[in-house]
Formats: structure tokens, sequence, C-alpha cells
């Protein structure tokens, strides 16, 4: 298989649209670094789909069959207990559980299973909050949905729960673990004036950018820094690929239902 050129990282957001804190970046390797070449928010969440079925191709005049590996920072399923009720004694797939998703309101999908409200996936550790959770289950459902749309839009592979020979793949992150794991040093935004001068010291081990506008952006825009990061994420795992079966104790049925938050191999 052809290795990945591109990489890019989705800080997503479930909110009431228009959107403000909807951010990707999208960079490839260079000098031993990921070299981030776009940083741009969108507004809508059908604008991220386009730009990620293929958009971003066409702003940077990239060939359609050049790879490219994407992070998203949200869960990617919902608990297998949830799908396994929703198969009524059939055999739960993934991909009945995203399109049943895109079919209905956040507040229904939650209300369909109020006793999971707490509940974590089988493959959520290191204080990943739980699909359902109040704080994150409009995130959850959004999610759901626009992976199922994406799927109707475009070739896509997206790992564990539905890997394809595409040249677009999307992996499950969560950028403030990746920050621990990789001891990125600084807090999200700048909290006293001047810092913002001293922050781009702590993402330069990982970073280059191609212009210095986007390093300001990536250093004072939380959501930003964090669709950084998520790129860095699946950078750091676009030769683990396998990691859910090579890291997890739970059976390769449940990992494939509920999916997988990656981690930089290192950290495991």
């Amino acid at each position: 298989m052809t290795p990945f050129r591109y990489f890019g990282g989705i800080d997503f957001s479930g909110a009431k649209e228009p959107l403000s804190n909807l951010w990707t970046a999208l960079g490839e390797e260079r000098d031993g670094r990921l070299h981030v070449r776009w940083l741009q928010p969108h507004p809508f969440r059908e604008d991220l789909r386009s730009y990620v079925a293929g958009g971003w191709r066409k702003t940077g005049g990239v060939d359609a069959g050049e790879r490219v590996l994407w992070g998203a920072d949200f869960p990617f399923g919902l608990p297998s207990a949830a799908a396994e009720r929703l198969a009524g004694g059939r055999r739960a797939s993934w991909s009945a559980v995203a399109a049943w998703v895109a079919d209905r309101p956040a507040d229904e999908v939650r209300e369909t299973f109020p006793d999971l409200a707490k509940a974590p996936r089988a493959t959520d550790t290191n204080g990943a909050m739980a699909p359902f959770d109040l704080r994150l289950y409009k995130q959850t459902v959004e999610g759901l949905r626009w992976l199922h749309e994406l799927r109707d839009e475009a070739e896509v592979s997206i790992i564990p729960q539905a890997p394809a020979d595409a040249p677009t793949t999307l992996l499950e992150v969560y950028p403030s673990l990746a920050v621990k794991d990789l001891g990125i040093k600084g807090s999200r935004v700048p909290s006293r004036p001047g810092e913002v001068r001293a922050r781009p010291a702590g993402l330069r081990t990982f970073f280059s950018f191609e212009h210095p506008s986007l390093e300001a952006i990536a250093c004072t825009l939380e959501d930003a820094r964090d669709a950084c990061i998520a790129a860095l994420a699946a950078w750091q795992c676009r030769a683990d690929l396998d990691q859910p079966f090579r890291a997890s104790r739970v059976p390769e049925e449940t990992v494939r239902l509920e999916g997988w938050i990656f981690r930089p191999p290192a950290a495991l």
C-alpha cells in the first residue's frame, strides 16, 4: 500500500452552526517534523465534509491519488451495549449504528439510552469521556452523522470500524492525551500578556509552518492548536494502523464496533 504523504487534524464541534470552533490542520512530513501547510476554520460541518472529501486537494493542487491520514477528536462509535440493543438480536454493526444515529437529533439519540449516560466504551481509557456524557453527546452524534455522510460522498477508510483501500483514511484521536504523551509544554491558550511570544518553542520540536501567520494562529487559538495536535497524532500513528488490535485486550469484534483512540506508539 502506498504510504501516506499528507496528514490532517480535525478539531470537531457538535455545537449549533455557524461555528467558530471547528478547525482543520493539514501538512506533510518535512525534516522529521510535521510541516503544516494549511490551517483554517469551517463554519459548517458540511463545509468540513466537502473539504475532507476532496476540497483540500483542489485548494492545494494535490493529485487525487495522494493518500491522506486524518485524525479527528470525537467518538467514532457508541458503547457496544447501545449497538447491540439497536441490533435487536441480530449481529451488531458499526455501519448500522452510524446510519441510525444519522437519522436522529442528538437529544433523541441520548434519550434512547438513559442508562448509558455515563457508560464508557470498553476501549476508552486515560480520562476519555463517555460518548453519551452530557458534555460530549452532541459531538458524538454529530460526529457519527458526519462520518456516515462522508462515506456517502467520498471513498474513505475509517479505522478500525470500516477499513478500506481508499485515498482518505480517518482515525479517532484525543489531542489532550496526545499532548501529555508527547510532553508538549504550554497551556492551550496564552494566560498572560507576552506569553504568546514564547509559545512557539513548545511546538517547534514537532512542527514547522508554511507561514509565520499559521504558527501565530496555532499558538493563539485553542481550536486551531488542537487541530494541529490531532494532525500530529495521526502522523505519529502512520505506521501503526493495527494499534487497536496490537495494544488492546478488548475482543476484536468490540473494537470494530466501538472504535479506538489512537495514541503515539511510544506512549503504549
